[in-house]
């Protein structure tokens, strides 16, 4: 028995067998039954009673397998847990909450190992040895594996997003015309909290806005075409390929082309909001490049593309805008990365830089630019050689009003909060992450109506 990565996993929601050896006092002197420690960059408080050694940390914003919590009497619902005498503070859904308490900010849940191996040994009747460090979502156990914890998916989906960091979702197989080596979907952006360490100060830097909308991606790439009698001969003999260079548009997970995807569905929404974002961007793609952008506003049938936040756009009304469904008014479109795609399927990733300076020159938006420089020029103050800089650089950036942290979004006109900012190095390699404000986590969590998934569409 093993634990391991599931073929699709997602990296910001990965469980994680942690030593953990210091356990420090809360930071209000009269909470006396609740103390912290800090796992990947991200505080967690806990009971009193905890003690130093292994326990399993679960993320915010991940499920756990309601069998592990009834076994350990989590719930808060008594007759759901093992002993129906006890509860716990998991509701039916088992999403793990980013909580403050008493002015201080959880970000995630422990328990002691022992009771996650007493778990698999309920299930198994094996025992497991646990390694400190060691990033899961799934126990293998002769050839047969099962979930411990997922991302959570609104709507009860059980869907799991695919890819971490580094890793390129694949195009599916059944859509024949698409080059896997020409059409990528867009990376994980990855919590930068679980990786505190990433900047240094000496990196060059780009933090721009986070906007709160859904993924879109349109490219002009080389497809393969759907051959004639005569072209198929032809290729037969002579070898030669009769690949063209067209266009797609994709969410996060799905192309969107009824051409190139025979079986796509409306999707969340019920409207194809992603063919007026390509409609809108395809001027704009030379050969070979792919604009990946967020869509914000409203919906062509007048619904929220996420509630509450209007980005300063106006709701379609059917019988003033005759229908028409208008970029800048009713939606807008905002990239956030550009890439260049050879015959070889080489990819030439734009710097963060490359994207605002092409965006400007041709007469698009893109997304919002809050800093470009060094890091150690941000916050001067600290000092680069600390050994815990990379600490206090992510305290200080999670509250920064300049970048409208913990504040209301700049850019709606309604009162909602900022979802946060992104942060990327020039090193151009295809990777970003995400700091996110948590008004706007507390908000989307109490609220599930506000955080409607990409990995739905």
């Amino acid at each position: 028995m093993k634990l391991i990565k599931s073929k699709n996993c997602n990296i910001n929601y990965l469980a994680k067998v942690v030593n953990i050896k210091v356990f420090r006092k809360h930071s209000n002197p009269e909470v006396t039954k609740l103390k912290c420690c800090t796992i990947d960059g991200f505080n967690i408080i806990t009971s009193i009673d905890a003690e130093p050694g292994l326990y399993i940390y679960f993320p915010t914003a991940c499920c756990i397998n309601p069998d592990f919590l009834s076994y350990n009497n989590l719930f808060r619902k008594s007759e759901k847990n093992n002993d129906p005498h006890k509860t716990g503070l998991f509701e039916d859904n088992g999403k793990v909450k980013a909580v403050k308490l008493r002015g201080e900010l959880s970000e995630g849940f422990i328990v002691p190992a022992v009771e996650f191996t007493n778990w698999l040994i309920s299930i198994t009747n094996r025992d497991i040895e646990l390694i400190d460090g060691t990033e899961f979502d799934t126990v293998e156990h002769e050839g047969k594996t099962f979930w411990v914890n997922k991302k959570f998916i609104v709507k009860g989906s059980q869907g799991t997003p695919g890819g971490g960091s580094k890793k390129t979702r694949k195009v599916k197989k059944e859509l024949d015309k698409v080059i896997p080596s020409q059409f990528r979907y867009h990376y994980e952006t990855v919590i930068i909290k679980k990786c505190p360490n990433v900047i240094q100060p000496e990196d060059l830097i780009s933090i721009t806005e986070k906007i709160h909308g859904t993924s879109h991606i349109s490219a002009y790439v080389m497809c393969h075409k759907e051959l004639t009698w005569k072209e198929k001969l032809a290729k037969w003999l002579t070898g030669n390929n009769f690949d063209i260079y067209d266009h797609l548009y994709a969410s996060k997970n799905v192309i969107k082309n009824q051409y190139y995807n025979p079986n796509v569905t409306p999707g969340f929404y019920g409207c194809d909001t992603w063919k007026y974002a390509d409609d809108y961007l395809r001027p704009y793609l030379q050969k070979g490049m792919t604009i990946y952008a967020e869509i914000v506003g409203y919906n062509p049938t007048g619904t929220y593309i996420q509630k509450g936040y209007d980005y300063g756009c106006e709701q379609p009304n059917a019988i003033i805008d005759n229908l028409i469904y208008k970029p800048e008014k009713h939606f807008k479109v905002r990239p956030y990365r550009i890439t260049l795609t050879n015959v070889d399927g080489e990819v030439h990733e734009f710097s963060a830089r490359e994207v605002q300076q092409y965006c400007k020159s041709v007469g698009l938006t893109p997304v919002t630019e809050y800093y470009y420089g060094y890091a150690k020029d941000l916050y001067p103050e600290l000092d680069s050689k600390d050994r815990d800089w990379a600490k206090k650089f992510l305290d200080k950036l999670s509250n920064d009003k300049r970048f409208y942290m913990e504040c209301k979004s700049p850019s709606c006109v309604n009162k909602v909060p900022h979802e946060g900012i992104v942060i990327k190095k020039e090193d151009m390699i295809g990777h970003a992450w995400k700091l996110k404000c948590f008004k706007f986590v507390d908000k989307a969590q109490s609220d599930p109506e506000m955080d409607k998934e990409d990995e739905l569409n």
